[in-house]
């Protein structure tokens, strides 16, 4: 995708890709709750940013939106199964 693919292959199928992708360098996939929250405090993000949660389990997923929410500025959301996330 971030080559520019037309399309992707989930499940067998053929998926058109209508994401916009982008690479956040310097941030690891498994970062907890504090690596996340400085990065985003360092970042250049609105404070109109919404910020969805989309990869963990249920219950780190929800402790982890509230203690972004709690320290953070940004409105943080888990994303809901199967969501379908607007830019």
């Amino acid at each position: 995708m971030l080559a520019g693919a037309d399309s992707v292959k989930i499940h067998g199928g053929w998926i058109p890709v209508k994401a916009r992708v982008e690479v956040i360098h310097g941030l690891s996939g498994h970062a907890g709750y504090v690596e996340l929250q400085h990065w985003l405090e360092r970042s250049r993000l609105r404070k109109d940013t919404a910020i969805k949660l989309v990869h963990g389990e249920p219950d780190d997923l929800d402790a982890m939106r509230d203690h972004l929410q709690r320290i953070t500025h940004y409105n943080v959301e888990v994303a809901g199964y199967q969501s379908i996330l607007k830019v």
